[in-house]
């Protein structure tokens, strides 16, 4: 789970970083048309977690993206170059932004970068219904892309089990902090349990099934909507090939939607846009054990938000940390509140 990609400003340290990425480099003005790096100036975008955002800005008026990677949520040694992979398989979709120069070396400034278009547009509005049934047709597109043969993201077994084992973990590292109340451990462990018996009762997914390309951080800052009204996903760090239950539960969950809003999808409008988005698939691949199996992802995404924001409260009282986010520092705590985790329950476990 990555906070809002634009809900603070990189810092003046990483905005130097950026410059000095963009000096010299004949390679990235080559790669973007321009007659050199001079035509360009960097201005500070956005930061989140692990990225830190600018836009490139040409002396013609044309407008690019830089992202400076400082971390990888997936372990990786070239983070930037498998997020620069995930967009180039996913650009016949027509609703990401075109990568356009990676260096995953290192050799400027010590971190991986790429550059990509500029999408214009606004923050999808989750009260608006045409937007949300946007986002799922933009959705069903990214999904209908076949992942090519030679597709190197990451891909689990099980990816339903695996989720919930990566859950886990995150959640292993908050009980043995200093930092762990007992009345967390004791409220989100009962919620482990009964995800754990969905996952044990849903039924095997074939191959097919779990090679969609997805997001896995589906949250309303990743949609943007333009003056057209067609949405584009951005933000593509953590892409793996799995099932697009899990996109499509990760949207949905209250978990995700009250980051950036304070709406929670009741019943009929979960099922309006699932109906809104299977009608945009219209046949491209089969729904399989998607309903089935949907419940189940239900669970364990709402434990996906919950535990991330368990780790995440850890992880920011590490003075090392290298990237700080205030609203994400303001928001953590009401994850594991009382009165959140009793909604999660009502919303995500019981109403199944």
């Amino acid at each position: 789970m990555e906070p809002a990609c634009d809900s603070a400003a990189p810092s003046s340290e990483s905005l130097r970083e950026a410059r000095r990425f963009v000096e010299g480099n004949g390679a990235l003005a080559r790669a973007l048309g321009v007659d050199g790096p001079g035509e360009l100036t960097v201005l500070p975008l956005a930061q989140g977690e692990h990225n830190a955002n600018f836009v490139l800005e040409a002396r013609d008026g044309r407008r690019f993206v830089l992202r400076v990677n400082y971390a990888s949520q997936l372990g990786l040694d070239d983070q930037i170059g498998y997020e620069f992979a995930a967009l180039r398989a996913l650009a016949s979709s027509g609703r990401t932004p075109e990568p356009l120069y990676v260096d995953g070396t290192r050799s400027r400034i010590g971190r991986g970068a790429l550059v990509e278009s500029f999408v214009e547009g606004a923050w999808i509005d989750l009260e608006d219904s045409r937007q949300v049934r946007e986002a799922a047709r933009a959705l069903a597109d990214v999904h209908s892309v076949a992942a090519p043969p030679d597709c190197a993201l990451l891909r689990a077994e099980d990816p339903l089990r695996s989720q919930l084992e990566s859950c886990r973990r995150l959640f292993d590292g908050y009980q043995a902090s200093d930092l762990a109340e007992g009345r967390v451990m004791r409220e989100v462990d009962e919620l482990f349990v009964r995800a754990q018996r969905a996952v044990d009762a849903a039924p095997v997914p074939s191959p097919c099934e779990c090679s969609h390309i997805l997001n896995t951080e589906a949250v309303p800052s990743h949609f943007l909507i333009d003056g057209t009204g067609r949405a584009s996903i951005v933000d593509w760090e953590k892409p793996v090939l799995g099932e697009v239950a899990q996109d499509l539960a990760y949207f949905l969950s209250p978990t995700t939607t009250i980051w950036d809003s304070d709406v929670i999808f009741s019943a009929p409008e979960r099922a309006q846009f699932l109906k809104a988005y299977w009608e945009a698939v219209g046949g491209r691949f089969p729904r399989g054990s998607f309903d089935a199996r949907f419940p189940a992802y239900r669970m364990v995404n709402a434990l996906v938000g919950i535990t991330w924001s368990c780790n995440a409260w850890v992880e920011y009282h590490d003075p090392a940390r290298p990237l700080r986010n205030e609203k994400t520092l303001e928001l953590l705590p009401i994850y594991f509140s009382e009165e959140f985790l009793d909604l999660i329950r009502r919303d995500c476990f019981d109403a199944l």
